[in-house]
């Protein structure tokens, strides 16, 4: 009777750890194995007492996994250390700051596991919920950078404030924004100002939206709503477009970091609670690490071109 006991609790506990580690970001889950198979030979000799420990052992680890995978670290990751370099790569390494946040690997411009958070965050921040809304918002995203206005941020580095404007003593065009002491430091840090100066500008900071354009471009793939053409051509489009308006990644470090902080709708693919928190730890480890993709691609590599005229259709050409 208590074998067939521990055969059934077993049953449960063991398909409950292989969802976990099915759904699981990390590999941690899956060293789990050989207890479950422990768990499996103790009940096969009738021995329930001990299997019964290993179950607990099982569901113990299956538990904090739930409880902490989800509320792992920021860390640069990478799929292929080694890849040799590419448009698609230089451009994922655009959108690093939000797949470090999560601590996936940066280099995956197609992620399945990552469906659910992609179709959460587009939904939620660009009302995208299919192929047809997903293909018109990349396309309005890049007529607002080739037509829109051009955008510095204006930073008072004594006060703590910053806020928008038209370049060239241009006047300014959104609401202030007051800086954290640690914000207003790693400003200093990435744009290298000078100690003693008191204000700072990041001119073009706007172009920071074409990380937008990447993660979208990502999360279709990922959800099989854009064609491996249809991304590779967008990918490229984009990366063209910032080589053309940056001159070095600390450039658009810099870009990143000031459009970050006026963003309104801050978010990690989906994720609640301290996810903008995550986007800037990972940003520091983006400028900081030497295993950065920031710190590793040239910015100049040649790349492959596209065209913008025509929409979103034009980069299937």
């Amino acid at each position: 009777m208590l074998t067939a006991v521990a055969g059934v609790i077993g049953a449960l506990v063991i398909g409950s750890w292989v969802v976990v580690a099915w759904g699981s970001r990390r590999r941690r889950p899956w060293l789990w194995a050989p207890v479950a198979l422990l768990a499996v030979v103790l009940v096969a000799l009738d021995l329930p007492g001990w299997s019964f420990l290993a179950l607990l052992a099982l569901a113990s680890g299956s538990f904090a996994e739930l409880v902490l995978g989800s509320r792992e670290h920021p860390a640069i990751r990478t799929r292929s250390p080694d890849a040799p370099l590419s448009t698609e790569r230089w451009a994922a390494a655009v959108a690093a700051p939000f797949r470090v946040a999560l601590a996936e690997p940066w280099d995956v411009v197609a992620r399945p596991s990552l469906r659910r958070r992609y179709r959460r965050m587009m939904e939620r921040q660009w009302s995208v919920v299919d192929r047809e809304s997903l293909l018109a918002t990349v396309d309005r995203l890049l007529e607002e950078l080739h037509g829109g206005p051009s955008l510095d941020l204006a930073v008072d580095l004594r006060s703590g404030t910053a806020r928008s404007r038209l370049p060239e003593g241009g006047e300014d065009t959104g609401a202030m924004v007051r800086l954290s002491p640690e914000q207003v430091m790693r400003l200093r840090s990435v744009t290298g100002v000078a100690e003693g100066d008191k204000t700072l500008m990041i001119g073009a900071y706007h172009w920071w939206k074409s990380v937008h354009v990447i993660r979208l471009v990502c999360g279709g793939a990922s959800l099989d709503w854009l064609s491996p053409v249809e991304t590779q051509a967008l990918l490229r489009r984009v990366a063209s477009d910032l080589q053309r308006r940056y001159s070095s990644w600390g450039q658009l470090s810099s870009a990143f970091h000031a459009g970050y902080l006026l963003w309104p709708d801050k978010g990690v693919e989906g994720d609640d609670g301290d996810s903008s928190d995550r986007v800037w730890v990972a940003l520091g480890l983006l400028d900081e690490d030497p295993r950065s993709p920031w710190n590793l691609l040239p910015w100049d590599m040649p790349l492959e071109r596209a065209s913008f005229e025509g929409g979103v259709s034009s980069a299937q050409d």
